[in-house]
């Protein structure tokens, strides 16, 4: 096959997925990506060495985080600029700057309907002046728990982490993770958890499969660790960072994680903002008038329903009263007599034992 012929062949193909894929190549071309036919648009917006990301589906929206204080103008004009008066959902993943410091402007900007935040008795100040906005504007609080829902649209949000009486030394790891499903894709949100909060997901046993990963904590090595990118298994990967930002995000251990498991990657610092929109089988990727990829949805073959086992997540200690890991060094200086199962920390701290300060768990 001569090479000009191969190219017409794949150009036909990318018109084709463009256009299955709900969304209007002639809109996209002309840097309008606000009219397409999507059912589900995710928008990263580009906030610098922070986090944003407005969802839509249907005739409801999310937000998730608003940047640092100084981006506020550029979240707020940006949801303008869509349309939105109403926000059914503004979710502070955790109360770093850099994730709600622009929040309180969007409660003062329009109509939101819910705040949805973690329990987190840390850096409280930053959190007091969202929480002031919401009980000026009558906004209705929410602190989820693991296994909650929402709806929005046609899709679904479940909160996997954290639980209600999580504590954490890093506030990072008090990030609200959420999985959004619509039809057959699925978004994987991580706020800033680190590695420890990825490990209980693993230990958790939770469905963690998803098409799109929103990396955690900006493309840090302190996250996006192997054994959960192999769990999460995504076609795409999209990091929130800032142009030659002070920390190296994203860091070369992430990029590297990424690259050798052939998944896409897509960066605010270097497309700015990026809007991706699905029908439910298609996920395209935008940036201004520029088609940057497309991710198939079903990439997750199901397997056969196994039989219901009970999961021991840790093991403790009954001389010590000290409960540790399953893979903690410890574990092997124990007697088999002494050792005793729990399913959750909140069975074994009902039980009077106290965390392993070696493996933290």
């Amino acid at each position: 096959m001569k090479f000009k012929q191969l190219i017409s062949i794949l150009s036909f193909f990318i018109l084709f997925v463009f256009v299955t894929s709900g969304c209007n190549l002639t809109d996209v071309l002309s840097g309008d990506v606000s009219i397409t036919n999507s059912e589900l648009t995710v928008s990263f917006i580009d906030v610098g060495q922070g986090d944003a990301t407005l969802i839509e589906c249907g005739d409801q929206v999310m937000l998730i985080d608003a940047g640092l204080y100084g981006e506020r103008y550029t979240v707020t004009s940006y949801i303008a600029n869509r349309g939105i008066k109403n926000i059914d959902y503004c979710v502070a993943t955790h109360p770093h700057s850099d994730h709600i410091g622009g929040m309180s402007q969007v409660i003062y900007n329009f109509n939101v309907k819910n705040l949805v935040h973690p329990i987190c008795d840390k850096e409280k100040e930053n959190m007091n002046y969202v929480l002031d906005a919401c009980d000026e504007r009558d906004v209705n609080y929410i602190n989820p728990d693991i296994g909650d829902t929402f709806s929005l649209g046609g899709a679904t949000v479940t909160v996997l982490s954290p639980k209600h009486k999580a504590e954490y030394e890093n506030t990072n790891n008090y990030s609200l993770v959420l999985k959004l499903e619509y039809e057959n894709v699925s978004f994987l949100f991580m706020g800033d958890a680190e590695s420890k909060v990825e490990k209980e997901l693993l230990r958790g046993g939770y469905d963690l499969s998803a098409d799109i990963l929103k990396c955690g904590h900006h493309g840090s090595s302190t996250s996006s660790s192997e054994k959960f990118i192999d769990a999460v298994n995504p076609v795409a990967a999209v990091i929130s960072c800032g142009k030659n930002n002070d920390y190296g995000h994203p860091h070369r251990e992430t990029k590297d994680n990424l690259n050798k498991r052939n998944i896409q990657i897509y960066r605010t610092d270097e497309s700015s903002h990026i809007v991706a929109c699905s029908d439910g089988d298609f996920v395209t990727f935008y940036s201004g008038d520029d088609v940057l990829g497309t991710a198939p949805a079903n990439t997750h073959p199901a397997t056969a329903p196994e039989e219901t086992t009970v999961t021991y997540s840790y093991i403790g200690n009954k001389n010590s009263k000290i409960y540790h890991y399953p893979d903690c060094g410890s574990i092997d200086t124990i007697k088999e007599k002494n050792k005793v199962n729990f399913i959750s920390e909140d069975e074994a701290i009902d039980k009077g034992y106290s965390p392993c300060k070696a493996c933290n768990p």
